[in-house]
């Protein structure tokens, strides 16, 4: 009888152990998936490198340009950073009828219906030391459509590119434009446009040189045109060994792009561009942004150290 308790004693203790350590591993495999659920959300914040609600600016009407007299007008490779070609080009306007700006007081908008006006930004001088950007950058801003499905009038669009043109120690080359020779060498765009084929209920992006889209590299997307404020976003992603990108493209769902696609040559990015009152119809930008955003390896490095350091405290 005693030799039958002894055996009874030892066979529980033995299987409280099991229990033990099968409690302790399910616990530590909750903890990595705790820390892995937590770190495949992590977001490390993207740097902004520029921003412009157009507050700074004199409104009223004012040109935006710095290549042209007036009181936002600026030396060149200082100050004010918007140029144009054969200014005026945008103006800094406030509350216009019944469109307010995004945030704050001020928003810009064409000078003219139909005449196509484009101000710039040379982002390699100001934020790159005079080198394109090649990947890793998110150009961010919010447009007004005034008239939402069905106007092929309303033309305006927001864009990142590669200028030859675009000198890397100041803004602009003479008296300002950069459309001179062959200067379009890389274009990705987000907005309304009017190519052949183009839906004009739906708004619109291009990469320019693609050829599976619609001509010029443009592309309809499934976001229906509506009135009032948008956001307009172009990612970059990490450069690639030929020199291109992948990019994203969203408007208003900043999760779900509304395009992704390879950009399609390799010399990077040094201007961005806003195109206001290309068509008929007159559309306002507002709350313009510019940012690096951080290399995939750093959430990898992040989540590899976490669970080393789990590994450690399961082998104490």
């Amino acid at each position: 009888m005693l030799t039958i308790l002894r055996r009874s004693v030892a066979f529980h203790k033995t299987k409280f152990k099991f229990l033990r350590r099968v409690n302790m591993n399910s616990l530590n495999d909750v903890r990595i998936g705790v820390i892995v659920l937590a770190l495949s959300t992590f977001q490390v914040p993207a740097q902004v490198l520029f921003s412009d609600g157009f507050e700074g600016y004199a409104a009223g009407g004012s040109y935006l340009d710095k290549n042209i007299a007036g009181p936002n007008s600026a030396p060149n490779g200082s100050g004010n950073p918007w140029f144009g070609p054969f200014p005026p080009n945008l103006v800094v306007v406030g509350t216009t009828g019944s469109v307010s700006p995004h945030g704050g007081n001020n928003m810009v908008r064409g000078v003219l219906p139909s005449d196509l006006d484009q101000d710039w930004v040379n982002i390699a001088y100001r934020f790159n030391g005079g080198s394109p950007f090649t990947g890793n950058l998110m150009f961010d801003w919010w447009f007004y459509d005034p008239s939402g499905p069905g106007d092929s009038n309303f033309r305006d669009y927001g864009v990142l590119g590669f200028y030859n043109t675009a000198p890397n120690n100041t803004d602009y080359p003479g008296s300002g434009s950069l459309n001179s020779g062959v200067s379009q060498l890389q274009r990705l765009s987000l907005g309304a446009f009017n190519p052949a084929g183009f839906d004009s209920t739906k708004y619109q992006v291009r990469v320019g040189g693609a050829t599976d889209g619609l001509t010029g590299g443009w592309f309809n997307t499934s976001i229906t045109r509506s009135v009032g404020w948008h956001e307009g976003r172009i990612v970059l992603g990490s450069a690639l060994g030929d020199g291109t990108a992948p990019v994203s493209f969203y408007i208003d769902n900043m999760v779900t792009p509304v395009l992704t696609h390879n950009s399609m040559t390799a010399y990077g990015f040094n201007v961005m561009e806003l195109n206001g009152d290309a068509g008929s119809t007159t559309g306002y930008f507002d709350d313009v942004s510019l940012s690096l955003i951080p290399e995939p390896g750093a959430a990898a490095l992040l989540v590899c150290g976490g669970l080393t350091w789990l590994t450690l405290r399961r082998r104490k």
